[in-house]
């Protein structure tokens, strides 16, 4: 009879949490976590909970960079495939994905509990979806008050970097968030990203109103600048010496209104596709460099 009634308080005691592809139960607040989204590792760290394993450790350390990964969090694989026998071998008490995972949702569900929260999606509107899964997670890991903090803070820094940069007169030209892919194209990203989304929140303008991909970027030749000229722009680094020279010393690119005013920065690592730790790092980066007028 005792032990009919444990299960019984067990069962009455279990969460039930939605997320993307269905349901979840947990009878506790997660201990060991395994995180095979970036999006999710960030915003995990964000809420002072140390993952017991993400994807593609490497990866983080070099692309997001920020918050730093504790020591000693085991890499289970690529972002893509992940290794299913290791995460099998960890007993993790939750897996965490986004939807661009799905496929491999069955399996991983057949190892642990698996929630699936996106910030990229149809939707096209990553700095909302970053707020409303910080808040998801702080429910699932209790801790709502910091993630409440968290949304808080990241929404009036962003504010006052936009009031600092407006004050200083620094605010009249639309902004061009790209990323190199060689010397020949660029990633500008616009509707539906992150930057555009933390633009926004800065009372900023983005000088990219092209159709974008899901993630809020289109892929462009340099010579998509030419009409945008009057516009400045900021790139994610580090960008690779030689694609450097040979794009920065084009007739064309001398050429451009944006390099001839040197309007041109270069921003850090920060992961394009992050959440809001990535926001509010690239609106601090963005603040500085143009207050700086660190142009390359």
């Amino acid at each position: 009879m005792f032990a009919m009634l444990l299960m019984l308080s067990a069962g009455v005691s279990a969460k039930t949490y939605q997320h993307e592809l269905g349901t979840a139960e947990l009878s506790a607040p997660p201990k060991k976590v395994v995180s095979l989204d970036w999006v999710l590792t960030e915003t995990l760290l964000t809420l002072d909970v140390a993952p017991q394993a993400i994807a593609d450790v490497s990866g983080y350390q070099e692309w997001v960079s920020l918050p730093v990964l504790p020591e000693g969090v085991v890499d289970v694989g690529s972002r893509r495939e992940p290794n299913l026998e290791l995460l099998a071998q960890l007993k993790p008490d939750v897996i965490l994905m986004s939807k661009h995972l799905a496929p491999a949702y069955e399996k991983l569900s057949a190892i642990a509990p698996t929630l699936v929260y996106s910030v990229y999606s149809e939707k096209k509107a990553p700095y909302q979806q970053a707020e409303v899964i910080t808040r998801q997670l702080g429910v699932l890991f209790e801790r709502e008050a910091k993630a409440e903090q968290v949304i808080d803070a990241t929404r009036e820094r962003l504010a006052q970097n936009g009031q600092r940069l407006k004050t200083a007169g620094m605010a009249s030209h639309p902004l061009l968030i790209v990323r190199f892919i060689g010397d020949k194209h660029l990633r500008i990203h616009g509707e539906g990203s992150l930057a555009q989304n933390t633009l926004a929140r800065m009372g900023l303008k983005s000088g990219w109103a092209h159709e974008t991909n899901l993630w809020g970027f289109s892929s462009a030749g340099m010579e998509k600048l030419a009409p945008l000229q009057q516009a400045s722009v900021v790139y994610f680094g580090p960008l690779d010496e030689q694609v450097q020279q040979t794009v920065f010393n084009t007739p064309l690119w001398r050429a451009m209104a944006f390099s001839r005013e040197k309007r041109v920065y270069e921003l850090p690592a920060i992961w394009s596709f992050g959440g809001l730790k990535a926001a509010e790092r690239l609106s601090e980066q963005v603040t500085q460099r143009l207050l700086a007028g660190q142009q390359s």
